[in-house]
């Protein structure tokens, strides 16, 4: 008995290899336009749809009518793609607000943009063209979005003098700063203190502070119209007058 397969004609090995050669590059060509097609749809999302579009703006750092203020000035316009809005531009805008220290304009995706300030705080006033400004802690004098707090300190100086004037007062113990009624100056080394009894105090440039403080609370036991203690290794009085029994 004989058996018999009739199992084909035999494929050629080349044949097989041209085939998985040409099933990877169908499979590469496959790969290329779905990485394109994604490519360009995410180009698409980002640059031009209104999904990834400036929804919210967000004032953080100051609240009420100063945030409003900044909103406004800030102008940033509703709908643009985030990708593509200037952020500049709105930032230029709103330090030119002098009562802000520093700010910036960020990106919050999706579809958000908040402008982070930071307001100066006034730590001294000074009065320019019959207006009061709020001096902070650089010397620099800014109209505020509020009225100031009570109890700031007078400083008369422009530029360096009133920075000078500001570092000083910043310098001064507690117990001095109670007795002290304004600040002037006209250059950084010749700042004056004028004391709420009236006298005044001759305190030349913002250096030795600590020293300068501690002489001119020796000297304030006598009764004098000036004190200087702008040498305080060699400081004076002026029109003393004498103690009441």
């Amino acid at each position: 008995m004989t058996e018999s397969a009739d199992m084909g004609d035999p494929i050629d090995s080349s044949v097989l290899i041209d085939r998985q050669a040409q099933r990877r590059r169908r499979l590469r060509r496959t790969v290329a336009v779905i990485v394109v097609l994604v490519g360009i749809f995410t180009l698409w999302l980002v640059w031009f749809s209104p999904v990834l579009s400036v929804q919210q703006v967000e004032v953080v750092g100051v609240d009420g009518a100063a945030a409003n203020e900044v909103f406004e000035l800030a102008d940033i316009p509703l709908g643009v793609p985030i990708a593509r809005l200037d952020t500049n531009a709105p930032l230029q805008r709103v330090l030119s607000l002098q009562w802000l220290a520093a700010a910036e304009v960020r990106r919050g995706w999706p579809s958000q943009v908040v402008i982070a300030v930071q307001p100066r705080t006034a730590v001294a006033r000074t009065k320019v063209d019959g207006q009061w400004l709020g001096v902070d802690s650089q010397g620099v004098a800014f109209a505020p979005p509020a009225p100031l707090g009570k109890g700031l300190i007078e400083v008369s100086g422009i530029g360096v003098a009133l920075r000078a004037g500001v570092e000083v007062l910043e310098s001064l113990p507690v117990d001095l700063l109670a007795r002290v009624s304004s600040v002037s100056a006209t250059t950084r080394d010749d700042v004056e203190l004028t004391l709420n009894s009236g006298a005044l105090v001759r305190w030349g440039s913002a250096d030795e502070a600590d020293f300068k403080s501690q002489v001119l609370t020796a000297l304030l036991a006598r009764r004098a119209q000036v004190y200087d203690v702008s040498a305080p290794e060699l400081p004076t009085t002026f029109n003393e007058r004498p103690k009441k029994p």
